[in-house]
């Protein structure tokens, strides 16, 4: 093996942590097998470790994919929620450090940096970054295949509900066209070099829309409803429209409607399982795989109905819960166990830190976020890793106001195995078991028999943000916020 190894980066939009047939909590068939199928992606827990408490810092595509890119907090780069007008300008950046190492760099897909095309160290690009009226790389590509066809001629929004199969033959679909690119890359790159390879698979962000094939596996299938939680209807009953629109971010839908939408997003997901195949096949006919780390994740999840949800940027699993998954060829680290399953808290601040340590490159000061690497080292026999002295007790997520509605705005704390959620424009709050309720139906932030979890929650939160400047916190108590002082920089305008 060489001194250093290949990694092979591979990320998907808006891919629910539970959707990924090797994960814990994965809906499971009628004979308690995974109902997603996805072996190729399985596979790699048996060479590394899965994360089954892996988190967004925002739920939301630009913010997390900053956080992913620096290794820094939202709070740290300036933006807790959605911010489309700022140009990416970051002293350090994942791509940017291993090309500086001597690693050849390529993104292959979604990046959505701003302004599109900012390179943020990537060598080459080849983007789909699937933003309407925005022109790239695949765009231009399906024109010149069948010229005047689109992408979105099927008729469905890019934030839509309504699921239908793909319209054109499968190697037109952007998840093929993806892989296409990234084994381009393989074979024309530079042997001498150690790659980083960035495939970053749009899907299976909304339109809902798998080739043929894959919406077959799934739409005759008995598939999971919706999880409905006790709390609900307090907290957003008021608020469900009686007409919604094919984008509405809350929506009771026909049974029929979320059962066919649910199958459009997991026959994305064994889609593209199915391509990343190609990629590991190339590799291994290259003589690469073996020394090739690789680390799968998302930005963020998607509802699916839960809670009446649709899409993201919301504090609840379905949304903020993402997959985590690390690979490493056998042998590259003597001693470094393999097939784990680690269930302390990580989040998408950890990416940059971890393959900058697999790499062997320094992590520069301004990187939070931290190598996930010792917690594997510390998995037990037993395949459950608990978190190493001094790891953290919690996982800090949020999202500003300004998200489909003002009173979305969210602080959510989770350890692992109890989560607390501050709403700070309404004050409510809950709190959840996952571990006997991973899908947050009970609350039980009222319950005496939880009051000293729910304390010791709510007091962590109360710490994490007792300096900030939107005023989170007053006299040493969590209190509300004007949803029209905040900004997605998390900074208070009339501190200004």
């Amino acid at each position: 093996m060489a001194d250093r190894p290949n990694v092979l980066f591979v990320t998907t939009d808006q891919h629910r942590g539970d959707c990924l047939g090797a994960d814990p909590r994965c809906p499971t068939d009628a004979d308690g097998r995974p109902l997603l199928h996805t072996p190729n992606l399985d596979s790699l827990v048996g060479e590394g470790a899965l994360f089954s408490s892996a988190y967004t810092p925002v739920p939301s595509c630009i913010p997390a994919r900053r956080c992913l890119m620096t290794g820094q907090t939202p709070y740290t780069n300036d933006c807790t929620g959605w911010k489309a007008d700022e140009p990416w300008q970051f002293d350090h950046t994942l791509p940017g450090e291993l090309a500086a190492a001597g690693y050849q760099t390529m993104l292959a897909g979604k990046l959505h940096s701003i302004p599109n095309r900012t390179h943020l160290g990537f060598e080459r690009m080849e983007q789909h970054e699937a933003l309407n009226g925005v022109p790239d790389d695949y765009t231009a590509w399906l024109d010149d295949h069948e010229e005047g066809v689109d992408e979105l001629a099927h008729g469905l929004g890019r934030n839509s509900w309504d699921p239908r199969p793909w319209h054109l033959p499968e190697r037109y679909h952007p998840t093929n066209w993806t892989t296409e690119r990234a084994l381009d890359f393989l074979d024309e790159r530079d042997p001498t070099r150690p790659f980083f390879l960035n495939v970053s698979y749009v899907r299976p962000h909304t339109p809902l829309d798998p080739p043929q094939p894959y919406w077959d596996m799934y739409a005759d299938r008995d598939l999971p409803a919706p999880a409905m939680g006790d709390w609900v209807e307090e907290l957003y009953g008021g608020k469900l429209p009686e007409y919604p629109a094919v984008d509405a971010w809350l929506a009771d839908l026909p049974p029929t409607v979320v059962h066919r939408a649910r199958a459009g997003y997991y026959g994305l997901i064994t889609q593209i399982d199915h391509q990343f195949k190609r990629i590991v096949d190339r590799l291994r006919v290259a003589g690469e795989w073996e020394n090739t780390v690789v680390l799968f994740c998302s930005d963020h999840g998607e509802m699916l109905g839960d809670h009446y949800h649709w899409r993201k940027t919301y504090p609840f699993e379905g949304s903020a819960r993402v997959p985590f998954v690390l690979r490493f060829p056998d042998g590259w680290q003597p001693g470094l166990p393999r097939g784990r399953l680690v269930d302390a808290p990580v989040g998408l601040e950890d990416v940059m830190p971890t393959l900058l340590n697999v790499a062997g490159v320094d992590v520069p000061d301004t990187v939070e976020g931290r190598s996930v690497l010792p917690l594997v080292a510390a998995a037990d026999p037993d395949t459950v890793a608990a978190p190493d002295e001094g790891w953290r007790e919690f996982y800090h997520g949020e999202n500003t106001p300004g998200s489909y509605h003002p009173e979305n705005a969210q602080q959510y704390a989770v350890d692992g195995r109890w989560k607390y959620v501050y709403f700070p424009v309404t004050g409510d709050d809950l709190l959840f078991d996952l571990e006997s309720d991973p899908l947050e139906t009970t609350d039980l932030s009222d319950d005496p028999e939880f009051v000293d979890e729910y304390e010791r929650c709510r007091s962590w939160l109360t710490d994490r943000l007792a300096d900030r400047p939107e005023g989170f916190v007053v006299d040493g108590e969590l209190t509300t916020v004007d949803d029209e002082t905040l900004t997605p920089d998390g900074v208070s305008l009339e501190s200004d």
